[in-house]
């Protein structure tokens, strides 16, 4: 027993399995809900363009924008298609591959201190700055350029190392640091970094500053005229270099140098904080459990336990925790240096163009370039921590990667829940609108789905509407008035063209053809009814202005195959018929006019265990009941929106005004006007 005993005691893993280790953080901290989390953002143009206009769509749509980059989006999206969960392995995979590049090169620069390696490396894999990892086709993309980068650093320090094939290894890293500094801007200028991990990589050579000055330009030299050559090539040579953003400092510096100076150094500054301890300090940040909800918050702190005790007990198990300080200490100032040089270099992408980085989604994907420079900067510190002992220092850090850990997994629940209401949506507009007339424009209020914008969701309108059109010319735009009014959208009057290039592709329609929306759950998804929703104080303002050019008539109805539907590959299964169903099928019928099936539908809804979630979603079926005759149960529903709130008295007196226009004469019928009329005190 005492033996078995000693024998676990003494155990240590051995250093191949720290690719191993990291790909436990990773699948912890992104893997548990793949099969819950699906497109968002610019995904949905990638996988529609790839799936629907193929490789010449995807190269018209990168031409103006990272053209070598988009060359890599030709080769995956037919491998993996059109299937989320794919395409979240994707991004994993990825991310994990980037980490280990890092581990092999701090194993290169480093190799007497193992623990370098493995500590950088678990704190690049699991930095809590980035919360946009499931945004998997765009990011995914963005760590194949990350490992290339971090492969062409290492196969430099390899070239140092064993220089009976420098050149071999520095033709490899030379060609991947073209490719890196040719495919986006995101990690250009932290190109220069490699000076910094040259300048590492001959310490301890015995040739004093000078002699070591000169190596580092001996063997840097290449990487510096490769460097210059994409430079001139991206100012002078690619016309679209400007195309997003602007290089608006270098216009500061000429209206006024100092002031400009100063904005600089504070952006600089505040932008370096913010991707680093900002970022780390960020996940320490507890969540609400309010809204996390009760059983997700305790998964977030069963998770983080899990992680603490599987992280910590690694990290003892993988080096000497009884080391004293000064055996350990060598690698960790050089790697502060090096991680402050890298974090100077990170950011004039974003600098040069006045963006901000930040902790929140969409900016902080800028920190994307600091994560290299956090990594060694903060795996440094904690090596310096004034501790006698190493194990204190594991514990710490064991601790950290564990709250980052749960922040992402934090991360992907929104990222589920998003996906969640994405589904909802797109459900209940197939429900309602089984086909729509090609060229139409949906407006729509700015839908409750994080992480996509209008740009972004109009490209699964076109899946479902158009699933087989491989046409230049879109048929459908998803537009929120609120910010496309006075571009895309002229103005809110019809007989007014509406024009949108999608880069692989055009829309052209107008404000004479559009209908307008309004999703806000739990509420139903709603066509907005043109005669009633310019009364309805409870939707935006824009969109009651909206509604003056909706009309019904561009929505079709269809039946069985020819409906549309959201595409299965992406969305699933059909979900159960709940309330929204029954609505949705009701009020396409009451544009129909069906009003038997609108009772019937009635019928069925109000019967289930679900319930109205909006006082408006009883109109179609006030509408239907009082065409077919059952007048008490129309007035009965009227009743029942009344009383939720004061707001619904303008709405429900327009509908009254209507069915008195519309529904068959009788006496049980103007007895009901006529009471309803007084009740709602219309006029």
């Amino acid at each position: 027993m005492s033996t078995m005993l000693n024998r676990i005691k003494s155990f240590q893993f051995p250093s191949f399995t720290v690719p191993i280790f990291l790909l436990f953080l990773c699948i912890i901290s992104f893997g548990l809900l793949i099969p819950w989390i699906g497109f968002y953002w610019d995904d949905w143009a990638f996988a529609w363009i790839s799936q629907k206009l193929g490789s010449a769509g995807l190269s018209n749509y990168f031409s103006t924008n990272r053209p070598v980059w988009g060359l890599l989006y030709q080769m995956t999206t037919p491998l993996l298609g059109e299937t989320p969960w794919r395409w979240q392995v994707f991004a994993l995979f990825w991310r994990w591959t980037s980490a280990v590049a890092l581990w092999w090169l701090v194993r290169l620069l480093w190799p007497e201190h193992k623990e370098a390696a493995l500590w950088v490396s678990a704190l690049f894999a699991v930095y809590p700055g980035f919360s946009q990892q499931h945004i998997a086709i765009t990011y995914g993309h963005f760590y194949v350029v990350y490992t290339l980068f971090l492969l062409s650093q290492a196969l430099t320090v390899l070239a140092i190392r064993r220089e009976q094939r420098y050149w071999i290894w520095s033709a490899l890293a030379l060609a991947l640091s073209l490719f890196n500094l040719l495919a986006m801007e995101y990690f250009f200028v932290l190109e220069m970094t490699r000076f910094a991990l040259i300048w590492a990589a001959l310490s301890g050579q015995g040739e004093g500053w000078r002699g070591r000055l000169r190596q580092t330009v001996k063997h840097g030299w290449p990487y510096l005229v490769t460097f210059l050559t994409a430079a001139l090539w991206r100012v002078f040579f690619f016309q679209y270099q400007t195309q997003n953003y602007e290089t608006r400092l270098l216009d500061d510096l000429k209206a006024q140098p100092f002031g400009a100076l100063l904005k600089l150094a504070g952006a600089v500054s505040r932008d370096i904080w913010t991707a680093s301890f900002g970022a780390w300090g960020q996940a320490f940040r507890l969540p609400d459990a309010a809204e996390l909800g009760g059983r997700t918050t305790q998964l977030y702190w069963g998770l983080i336990l899990l992680a603490i005790f599987a992280i910590i007990l690694y990290l003892l198990k993988q080096a000497d925790a009884n080391a004293p300080r000064n055996t350990t200490r060598d690698w960790a100032l050089p790697a502060v240096m090096t991680g402050l040089f890298s974090l100077l270099a990170a950011g004039w992408p974003f600098w040069l163009t006045r963006l901000t980085v930040g902790l929140d989604y969409p900016t902080d994907r800028f920190t994307f370039p600091f994560m290299l420079g956090t990594s060694l900067l903060l795996a440094g510190l904690v090596n310096l921590a004034p501790l006698r002992r190493q194990w204190p220092r594991l514990v710490l850090l064991g601790i950290a990667l564990s709250f980052a850990v749960g922040t992402h997994f934090e991360n992907a629940n929104a990222f589920r829940r998003s996906w969640n209401t994405q589904k909802s949506l797109f459900w209940q507009l197939a429900w309602r609108a089984p086909s729509l007339e090609p060229g139409t424009t949906v407006l729509s209020n700015d839908l409750p789905v994080p992480f996509c914008s209008d740009n972004s969701l109009t490209s699964p309108l076109n899946w479902m509407y158009a699933p087989e059109s491989a046409s230049q010319e879109m048929p459908y735009m998803l537009y929120y008035p609120t910010v496309r009014l006075e571009l895309g959208l002229k103005d809110l009057k019809p007989g007014l063209p509406i024009e949108q290039n999608y880069l692989a592709t055009t829309f052209t329609g107008n404000t004479s053809q559009v209908i307008a929306i309004h999703y806000e759950p739990p509420a139903c998804l709603r066509v907005l009814d043109s005669q009633i929703e310019p009364l309805n104080k409870m939707i935006p303002e824009m969109m009651r202005s909206s509604t003056s050019l909706s009309s019904a008539e561009w929505i079709h109805p269809e039946a069985g195959e020819s409906a549309a539907q959201p595409p299965a590959g992406i969305f699933g299964a059909e979900p159960a018929h709940q309330w929204c169903y029954y609505f949705e099928k009701a009020d396409l019928a009451r544009q129909l006019g069906d009003w038997e099936t609108v009772a019937a539908l009635g019928n069925e809804a109000f019967n289930l265990g679900d319930y109205p979630n909006d006082p408006t979603e009883r109109m179609p079926f006030i509408e239907g009941y009082a065409h077919t005759g059952s007048w008490s149960r129309a007035e009965e529903l009227t009743r029942e929106s009344a009383d939720i709130t004061p707001l619904m008295q303008p709405l429900l007196c327009r509908l009254w005004e209507r069915i008195d226009a519309n529904a068959p004469a009788g006496d049980e019928k103007t007895s009901a006007v006529d009471t309803m009329w007084a009740e709602l005190g219309c006029q």
